[in-house]
């Protein structure tokens, strides 16, 4: 069964353009690096400085190990002085996961 790697984001007013493109280069470097991470979505609220990220992988020994890497850390490095509240994560099971349409 595919596992979700969630983490929650709430930005400082005014950084949320720039955590979320740091972000978006976290999730760029980790999908290179981890042939096991099957897909990344994230998502945001800009009125509420909120940030999104769902990764799916194989297993969730997989998802945990992100953590140990120098890219997690070196993401945290970068950010921590523009969030508002530390980073919240979870950790879900899919239960049913749909193709999606061409395009």
């Amino acid at each position: 069964m595919s596992h979700v790697g969630h983490m929650s984001l709430e930005t400082k007013p005014g950084s949320f353009k720039k955590v979320c493109d740091r972000y978006h280069q976290f999730a760029e470097e980790v999908l290179a690096h981890h042939a096991n991470l099957h897909d990344v979505i994230i998502i945001g609220n800009q009125a509420q400085n909120v940030l999104e990220g769902f990764g799916i992988w194989e297993n969730a020994e997989q998802a945990a190990s992100l953590e140990d890497t120098q890219d997690f850390a070196q993401f945290l490095a970068d950010i921590e002085g523009d969030l508002a509240s530390p980073i919240r994560r979870n950790d879900l099971l899919v239960f049913y996961r749909m193709n999606p349409k061409a395009q």
